[in-house]
């Protein structure tokens, strides 16, 4: 019986591993903007207060965003090394499937 529970766990283990490898980028991106980023820029990325409304970033602003996102800007703080490359990436994939253009 034990072994029965241990390869049980086993297939659950590896099923679970598959599952979160299969998360799109963009799918991963909203959860950490939802962690990172919802606070100040809004849920739905259309911020209420002083902070850009990030729908309307265009594609050719990538390398502008990367930069604020590390550096900060005015009261964006820096996420360099809090927010490692590969969620910036998810962020931005889930910024620009919701973006206006």
């Amino acid at each position: 019986m034990h072994h029965i529970l241990r390869i049980g766990f086993l297939i659950g283990t590896a099923v679970l591993a598959q599952t979160v490898r299969a998360e799109s980028p963009t799918d991963a991106g909203r959860e950490v903007y939802v962690e990172y980023c919802a606070q100040c820029h809004g849920e739905r990325l259309m911020a209420t207060g002083s902070a850009p409304d990030l729908k309307l970033l265009r594609a050719d602003q990538r390398a502008r965003f990367d930069g604020i996102v590390r550096d900060g800007k005015g009261q964006m703080p820096a996420w360099a090394g809090m927010i490692p490359d590969e969620q910036i990436d998810q962020i931005w994939a889930y910024i620009r499937s919701r973006a206006e253009n």
